[in-house]
């Protein structure tokens, strides 16, 4: 696991998009950019072809398409892959292709609707026997903490702070964090498009087996530190009904912690405009300020 992160240049995006439409023959309607996140993603005419990182084993690819195809068969609203071979192996990239869904990008989906899609997800996959792998958060989050000791736009007690809030927050789970249940590990509403049919559920890339809590924890986040609405987060608790363990808030701390330490991972040493505005207000969620200001992209 990597304690850094190198974000995607949109160039190198392209290149590799450009090859997977030869590779597969996908006609000559341009690569679109759809989204630059963990992975490149574009569209060419009905198909969204995904680029992975090239740490991303195609195994997990292969993990990915295996749920997609189950989901389809359960009826779950998601995202389904295209009947290609795939996934296909680029210059070291995974990448697979999905169906293209026609959609509002400004168009959010409801609380309800998303409580709903989510608890529908996790009851379709109690029974998921695929290979799934464990839940790597508290091994990602700790690596990543210990990467930023060496970037100096950092201090050594910034650093601190961080390891002794995932200190505590591991404490207090205790040793049932892992769980066993398929979750889909990403669950927030960026990762869900309103289709002319309704919304469905994509980027599976994160799915793995762990503790459900994790799932409801971003849109709970998003409401606490994003500038998310408190009555949407509600409104996904009604839709997903009652709450599947008592210890919900504390995954919320966590996702709290690893977002801003994924962003911070993102924080080059050699960068001339030193740390990040964003940065330094992520920091603030974690030194007893009673109200930091709302979190953005940077």
């Amino acid at each position: 696991m990597s304690a850094t992160r190198t974000p995607w240049r949109p160039e190198d995006g392209a290149a590799l998009a450009e090859r997977a439409r030869r590779h597969w023959d996908l006609g000559t309607a341009p690569a679109v950019l759809l989204r630059l996140g963990t992975n490149a993603s574009y569209r060419i005419g009905d198909v969204v072809v995904r680029v992975a990182p090239r740490d991303h084993p195609p195994a997990a690819a292969e993990r990915e398409l295996r749920l997609a195809r189950f989901l389809e068969r359960r009826g779950v609203p998601a995202v389904r892959p295209v009947a290609l071979a795939q996934p296909a192996r680029i210059d070291g990239h995974s990448v697979t292709a999905w169906e293209w869904v026609s959609h509002d990008p400004a168009s959010v989906v409801g609380g309800r609707a998303f409580g709903a899609l989510l608890r529908g997800f996790h009851d379709a996959t109690e029974d998921y026997d695929g290979p799934l792998p464990g839940w790597p958060q508290a091994a990602l989050i700790g690596g990543r903490i210990a990467g930023l000791r060496v970037n100096p736009a950092l201090t050594g007690d910034e650093v601190d702070r961080l390891r002794r809030r995932l200190d505590e927050l591991l404490a207090a789970i205790g040793e049932d964090a892992d769980g066993h249940l398929p979750i889909h590990g990403d669950a927030h509403p960026g990762n869900v498009i309103v289709g002319p049919d309704g919304p469905l559920l994509l980027d599976f890339d994160l799915v793995c087996r762990g503790p459900r809590p994790w799932d409801l924890a971003p849109a709970a986040l998003h409401a606490r530190r994003y500038g998310g609405s408190p009555a949407w987060f509600a409104a996904l608790r009604e839709g997903y009904g009652p709450p599947v363990r008592g210890d919900e808030e504390l995954y919320v701390g966590l996702r709290e912690l690893a977002s801003a330490v994924w962003l911070l991972a993102a924080e080059t040493a050699d960068d001339p405009a030193g740390r990040s505005a964003e940065a330094d207000v992520r920091l603030r969620a974690f030194d007893g300020e009673p109200d930091p200001p709302t979190w953005g992209a940077r």
